[in-house]
């Protein structure tokens, strides 16, 4: 939303650039998850960066997991007027999905994330045609493309990293090397689908990415039940996905099931800082991180993607 709406329709080219990278680095993951018959995360980022490299590549996956659960934790609060009621039901449906293992948060995901893609498409598409947005900050004005390729590799650096949980874990899934292609792949297309969408509702509207922590949910304007349900769906997925895979990534410090009660309590509070904030320094800074992530991937052995 703020990474490429600024751009004007414009912005759809660094988006597609930005996805088309997050397929290629997924599928290369999987790729080295398959090949060398990788059991986990710790066992991937060793593999991707060494003894030294892979515990930092670690200690950054699992810090950058955490506080991704925490400013989408802080999303779902503000949506909900600030109450702590849907913070405590997501903490304790996450919980329940680490409880159970991979599986359960595989299952999940492979329903959930597809689906979602498409509601969000053609929701906020019928939104910035409705004109419910009509009576909301308005921007013309667009930012210079100088700044797009910085944008470029933040936004799909910080999408690699936090994938590296998941794409670790799934070797059991990666039945051939073919699945391994399509699933990085297919995942990219989802990303885009949905972003594009958000771009063109946005730019149509003329909505402005930066009046709003949220800008997405301007385009219904006072009539959002609808865009807010979904994004509150898409947010607990995401917190699901960040408690557990905050815990794999520091389970030789703690058991996983242990180590999930301390990181959920220390959530909690974290919830009060703004979710704009949060977003905007966290997220920026891991995505440097990221982008030294995709030049190692892209190094990485002589198979062909």
């Amino acid at each position: 939303m703020t990474y490429f709406a600024c751009f004007g329709y414009a912005g759809l080219i660094g988006l597609f650039f930005s996805c088309a990278l997050i397929a290629f680095c997924g599928a290369k993951a999987l790729l080295i998850v398959k090949e060398n018959n990788i059991e986990g995360p710790h066992a991937l980022n060793k593999k991707i960066g060494g003894k030294i490299g892979g515990r930092l590549l670690t200690l950054c996956c699992g810090f950058f997991s955490f506080f991704a659960y925490v400013v989408v934790l802080s999303g779902m609060k503000q949506i909900c007027n600030e109450s702590l009621i849907p913070v405590i039901i997501a903490t304790v449906c996450a919980y329940i999905v680490l409880y159970r293992g991979f599986t359960t948060m595989a299952n999940i995901c492979g329903v959930f994330a597809p689906l979602l893609a498409g509601i969000i498409a053609v929701i906020t598409l019928a939104g910035a045609f409705s004109g419910f947005g009509d009576n909301v900050t308005k921007t013309e004005n667009y930012a210079s493309f100088d700044f797009m390729p910085v944008k470029i590799f933040l936004y799909a650096g910080y999408n690699v990293l936090t994938s590296l949980c998941v794409l670790g874990r799934a070797k059991d899934l990666l039945t051939r090397k073919r699945n391994a292609v399509l699933g990085g792949i297919s995942c990219g297309i989802m990303l885009f689908v949905s972003g594009a969408a958000i771009l063109c509702g946005m730019v149509y509207s003329k909505i402005s990415p930066y009046a709003y922590e949220m800008p997405v949910l301007a385009l219904f304007g006072s009539k959002s039940i609808i865009i807010e349900i979904i994004v509150f769906t898409t947010m607990f997925l995401s917190a699901v996905t960040g408690l557990t895979g905050t815990c794999v990534f520091f389970e030789e410090y703690l058991p996983q099931r242990q180590f999930g009660v301390f990181v959920a309590l220390a959530a909690v509070p974290l919830t009060y800082i703004s979710f704009g904030q949060l977003l905007d320094f966290i997220y920026p800074v891991f995505g440097f991180v990221g982008i030294f992530l995709m030049i190692i991937l892209a190094l990485l052995g002589s198979k062909k993607v």
